[in-house]
């Protein structure tokens, strides 16, 4: 995999499936991707542990061997170790217990971050190298979560213009074109990567 300082000769992903490792069946998905897909592992339940990383082994080996891109959750150990193209900070604490770390990182790795709001914008601005903003539609694997208003998702763009931003939540391609006059890099997913 290449690192961070060769990513200038390749263009990233403009789409990433979220591989949640909680549930088997987004295996069938990973193995019918290419390498114009990204992928973004995740759990649902945040349980870093040692076993979940050494799990999600075959899964790498797999991105690596196709040319996929792919994000682990937070862990500098594994990320050095998987060669990982980036890793996810899900929660706050994450930043506020390891800026060292995340300095460190910074230099290999791309941080990636979503953003739900205002506050979150403005803590991770300066920390992730992409952002996921969530949720621009209503999405089934958050019914119960309303999407943003237009306003709010433009002005979140704008704090974060000089970054990769991403939409996130109820995206496909059809969703896509709607805000794609907007200043994204692209959209991430789960049911729009279900065949």
């Amino acid at each position: 995999m290449l690192n961070k300082f060769n990513y200038n000769k390749k263009s990233i992903p403009k789409k990433w499936f979220f591989y949640n490792l909680a549930i088997n069946s987004n295996r069938t998905i990973l193995f019918s991707l290419d390498n114009k897909v990204g992928v973004i592992f995740f759990n649902k339940y945040n349980k870093n542990e040692h076993s979940l990383f050494e799990r999600m082994g075959p899964l790498v080996s797999f991105c690596k061997k196709k040319g996929i891109d792919f994000v682990i959750p937070f862990s500098s150990y594994w990320a050095r170790k998987y060669r990982a193209f980036g890793v996810l900070i899900e929660k706050d604490e994450i930043m506020a217990k390891n800026k060292r770390i995340l300095k460190v990182l910074k230099k290999r790795f791309k941080i990636i971050c979503k953003v739900h709001n205002q506050v979150e914008a403005i803590k991770k601005k300066d920390i992730a190298d992409i952002f996921f903003i969530s949720p621009v539609f209503p999405s089934s694997s958050h019914p119960n979560q309303a999407p943003l208003k237009n306003y709010i998702f433009l002005y979140l763009c704008h704090l974060l213009k000089s970054k990769n931003i991403y939409a996130l939540g109820g995206m496909n391609d059809k969703n896509f074109k709607i805000k794609n006059s907007l200043s994204i890099s692209g959209f991430g997913g789960i049911s729009t990567f279900r065949k």
